[in-house]
């Protein structure tokens, strides 16, 4: 049945969905935020940057099998926690709104954490609706948080206030 009717697909677990229901949206859009992390991480000028957006992206994987297969470990929270913190001991944070892209490198960091905050969005979704974990909406979160101070570390501060 599958084969013959392209609306639908299939889960890690072999479950059978609609190819628009919240799961296949969640997933579609963990498949996108990775995409674009790559392209940040091609594009970066810092060597830390670069090593913890390949991170990141592995651990991307786990994440987008979340609805599934719930592979993601307090652990892997914890390491996001530990990132958050190295960055923000890296970076001044501004005290008013700024214009975040001012070159390619912070330009697709931006877009990359517009989709981290959507999935984490739809995470919600599939939270409320029993089929993920609040694990997984804590781990986007701070993966958005993470990508800001990202931002302004290859800015190296230099932005333009509003």
């Amino acid at each position: 049945m599958l084969a013959k009717d392209s609306s639908l697909t299939r889960t890690g677990k072999g479950e059978i969905v609609d190819k628009d229901s919240s799961f296949t949206w969640y997933v579609g859009t963990i498949d996108e935020a990775n995409a674009f992390i790559g392209l940040a991480r091609v594009f970066s000028k810092d060597e830390k940057v670069r090593e913890t957006l390949l991170e990141i992206q592995k651990m991307l994987f786990l994440v987008g099998a979340e609805p599934s297969l719930q592979k993601l470990s307090e652990k892997d929270l914890e390491w996001m926690l530990e990132r958050v913190e190295e960055f923000e001991r890296s970076v001044k944070k501004p005290h008013c709104f700024i214009i975040l892209e001012k070159d390619e490198s912070t330009a697709f960091l931006s877009v990359a954490r517009a989709v981290v905050r959507r999935a984490e969005r739809q995470a919600v979704r599939l939270y409320r609706e029993g089929k993920a974990r609040l694990l997984v909406v804590e781990w986007l979160n701070k993966l958005s948080y993470l990508l800001y101070l990202m931002i302004l570390k290859e800015g190296g501060g230099d932005f333009e206030e509003i």
